[in-house]
């Protein structure tokens, strides 16, 4: 069976796991993002979580085709090195594949880790073959990946863009990239978490599930937003299919619903009726499966 090691490098934690050519992660373990000023203390972690993974394919004779690594951040374009995120400075201009091709001693692929989620989503969850894809994944940050005709669009640092960094309300809250009110600063953990008083993201899904009105209203409103996002996007790409990840969408139905009905109030007529909005299948690790793609079934 062909194997992958992966890791997805996000604001908050990392991932790292060993996929399958199913799409099945056999292993996986997550690690919080601690690159502060260093990015060095972050790569020996992941090295210390992978190394056991890799031992344990060894002993079983099977060798991975090499290390996809998903990265929350532009990209240089010969997709060596981050190099712009606002929410993980240390690691822009790290030259993150070398470092990985050293360490490991296998062939390492980098990729934005908002191209690397849509890719799960295309190759192995709800959007399987869909034409053009918009997906989507909110956590500490909100990023877009977009696939055209089975080809992933890069136009800016390597993917389609800044797409969290629409502005949706020019009065509202502070963003980390220096504007006010952007799709990112109205969706993400760290809205959802203000939204409901402070309590952690976790908390306030699962106090929504069972039946907190504060938490489900915290929920409704950032997924409003979500929808009006998602709208304002769609003349830009115009999808066939939008797909929502990352931890928030751990929510489910709960941010899902809202949003559609969001999205209904704002699009325009033909996307309002077309285009369908479905969660993720893999619970937050689409960036881990969507790493593991770029040797198992990439894509341009």
């Amino acid at each position: 069976m062909r194997l992958a090691a992966a890791v997805d490098i996000g604001g908050t934690s990392t991932k790292i796991g060993i996929v399958g050519e199913d799409g099945h992660i056999s292993a996986r373990a997550a690690i919080p993002t601690s690159a502060a000023g260093d990015p060095l203390p972050l790569l020996e972690a992941i090295g210390s979580t992978l190394r056991p993974m890799l031992d344990a394919l060894g002993t079983s004779g099977l060798t991975p085709l090499g290390i996809g690594v998903s990265v929350a951040g532009f990209l240089d374009p010969d997709h060596s090195a981050m190099i712009e995120n606002a929410n993980l400075r240390a690691l822009c201009g790290f030259p993150l594949r070398p470092a990985f091709e050293e360490m490991f001693a296998l062939d390492c692929r980098l990729e934005v880790d908002s191209n690397a989620a849509v890719l799960a989503e295309y190759r192995y969850g709800a959007a399987q073959g869909v034409r053009r894809l918009l997906g989507v994944t909110v956590g500490t940050g909100l990023g877009g990946g977009v696939i055209l005709d089975g080809a992933l669009l890069r136009h800016t640092g390597e993917c389609a863009g800044d797409v969290g960094h629409i502005i949706l309300d020019p009065e509202g809250p502070p963003c980390s990239c220096g504007a006010r009110g952007c799709l990112e600063a109205m969706v993400s953990a760290a809205a959802l978490s203000r939204r409901a008083g402070g309590r952690p993201v976790r908390d306030v899904i699962t106090s929504a599930r069972g039946g907190d009105q504060g938490a489900v209203t915290a929920l409704a409103e950032t997924g409003w937003w979500l929808g009006l996002g998602l709208a304002s996007l769609s003349p830009l790409f115009a999808p066939h299919a939008i797909t929502v990840g990352g931890g928030v969408a751990a929510a489910g139905e709960l941010l899902l619903a809202p949003t559609r009905e969001s999205y209904r109030r704002h699009a325009t007529p033909a996307h309002a009726r077309d285009v369908r909005i479905t969660g993720s299948r893999f619970h937050g690790w689409e960036g881990v499966v969507g790493a593991a793609c770029l040797f198992l079934t990439p894509l341009p």
